[in-house]
């Protein structure tokens, strides 16, 4: 019978947890290679991965054939309300590392480079820039399709009034610890746009790390741009 010594079993490292949640008005079949996409690429990374569901309706069993969600919410308030009330909610219970929120719309291209993200940030593409990084896949807008002709980086010698998006974006555990996903209390009325979503992030004192995340939004066929780098 094989013993392992201690160095052995010192040098064996522990599986981070990890929480994807997808979250959106819909959890459309439209989107189903989307979530096989997503998925496929979570299985190359060194986390257990569990799944999250927020819905306006009951229709998690769309993507059943492919993931198992641990958590399964119906919540039709907007898409920021909604991840601000899971995480208040269920915040006790929450023993992950790492969280990704994503929307069922979204096609990753390439994996997420985890060594590139902070533990004391928000980590996502920009909606707008203002700085000197040169980040490829760094914005929502100015990439191939219908946002072609948008551009919202500019350089400048430092970063400012940077406004991160809101389909895609990664935070630490740190993150729900310093209160960043408390609920909020907005009207109805006014659209929880990327402007709402980092106006609460900075009065809460939440840090923003804008990376390169190389996907398509598949709803638009819209695919990210590159922060102050021209590439042809």
């Amino acid at each position: 019978m094989y013993n392992p010594d201690l160095s052995e079993i010192i040098h064996v490292k522990i599986r981070e947890k990890l929480l994807i949640i997808i979250c959106s008005h819909e959890l459309n079949t439209l989107w189903i290679d989307n979530i096989k996409i997503l998925d496929n690429y979570m299985k190359l990374q060194n986390f257990d991965v569990d799944y999250c569901g927020i819905s306006n309706q009951d229709d998690f069993d769309n993507y059943k054939d492919i993931i198992n969600f641990k958590y399964k919410i119906i919540n039709n308030k907007q898409q920021f309300s909604k991840i601000c009330d899971f995480i208040t909610d269920y915040k006790s219970e929450l023993n992950y590392v790492w969280y990704i929120k994503i929307r069922p719309d979204i096609k990753l291209l390439e994996n997420i480079n985890f060594s590139v993200l902070s533990e004391n940030a928000i980590n996502a593409r920009a909606r707008v820039y203002y700085g000197p990084q040169q980040i490829i896949y760094g914005i929502s807008v100015n990439g191939k399709g219908c946002w072609e002709e948008i551009n919202d980086c500019y350089y400048d010698n430092h970063e400012h009034d940077i406004i991160l998006d809101d389909m895609l974006f990664i935070f630490h555990n740190n993150i729900i610890l310093k209160n960043a996903f408390n609920k909020i209390d907005i009207p109805d009325y006014i659209i929880q746009s990327e402007w709402v979503q980092t106006i609460t992030f900075n009065a809460r004192w939440i840090n923003l790390n804008v990376i390169g995340i190389n996907l398509e939004n598949t709803k638009y066929n819209a695919f990210s741009g590159n922060i102050n780098i021209n590439i042809n």
